[in-house]
Order: C-alpha cells, then sequence, then structure tokens
C-alpha cells in the first residue's frame, strides 16, 4: 500500500512541475506581450502625432525646430514642406506629398491598431489559461501536502 501511495504521490509531484512549468512559461509570455502593448500604443499615438503635424505644417517656407532626439533641437529652414520623408524601414525613407504622407501614415495606424486589438485578444487568451491552471496547482499542491501529512 505504501508503495502504491508512494507512485501516486510521485505522479501528483511530476503533474505539479508540469503545471508549475506551464505557469511561469505563460506568466512569462504574458509579460512580453504586455511590454509588446505598451509599444504598439506608444507607436500609434507617435503616428497620430505625426499626422496632426502635418495637418499644421504649411507650404510656405518657414524656419523650425527640427528634432535632434534626446531633447535636443536646431533651428533649421524648411524650404519644402509639401515634400514629406517618409521612413519605409530597413533606414529607407521615400519622398512624397503631403497628402500621401498622410494617407501613408493613416494605413500605418490602421494596421497598428489591428495587430495591437489582436495582441489585446491573444493577452486576454494567455490570462485566461494562467487563471485556469492556477487552481489545478493549488488543488495538486494542497493534495501533495495532505498526503504528506497523513504518512508522517
Amino acid at each position: 500500500m505504501i508503495n502504491v501511495q508512494g507512485d501516486m504521490m510521485e505522479d501528483k509531484k511530476k503533474e505539479l512541475e508540469q503545471k508549475y512549468f506551464l505557469y511561469q512559461f505563460l506568466k512569462e509570455q504574458l509579460d512580453n506581450m504586455s511590454k509588446q502593448a505598451d509599444a504598439m500604443q506608444s507607436a500609434v499615438i507617435e503616428t497620430q502625432a505625426a499626422v496632426n503635424a502635418l495637418d499644421e505644417v504649411t507650404t510656405d517656407k518657414h524656419s523650425a525646430l527640427i528634432p535632434l532626439g534626446a531633447g535636443a533641437f536646431v533651428q533649421g529652414n524648411i524650404e519644402d514642406a509639401d515634400k514629406i520623408m517618409i521612413a519605409i524601414g530597413s533606414d529607407t525613407v521615400i519622398k512624397e506629398s503631403k497628402d500621401n504622407a498622410k494617407k501613408i501614415l493613416g494605413q500605418r495606424m490602421k494596421d497598428m491598431e489591428e495587430s495591437y486589438s489582436k495582441l489585446l485578444k491573444d493577452i486576454g487568451s494567455v490570462t485566461a489559461q494562467i487563471q485556469s491552471i492556477l487552481p489545478e496547482i493549488e488543488n495538486l499542491a494542497g493534495e501533495m501536502n495532505y498526503s504528506e501529512k497523513k504518512s508522517k
């Protein structure tokens, strides 16, 4: 009888370890997805700010502060505000009209918002998995604890 009980304890211990490993994996995945969602949300806000800035840019020659990064700016002259440089990836930019630039940025925002929405659904799914596995871990740990106390 002790041997059977020992085998059952060993099986429960393995099951608990597997479920705890899965829990840790899902928790790490959730943390990464949350960071990704935050980055996406920031990118959407930044893109919207660029679209808004395009609405305010006039086609006349004028001076402006040009950002260098890290809060540093240089005073510069904008010669042709109707031609907007748009980054398209791999350190590549294209020159577009103001209207086309707004369309490109609008489509980029739409794509990001769709990806963000899908990511939120995935976050919900992983959260549900975590919430369903936690009671199983607690039950197994409780059963093992009870069995250990009973056998002493």
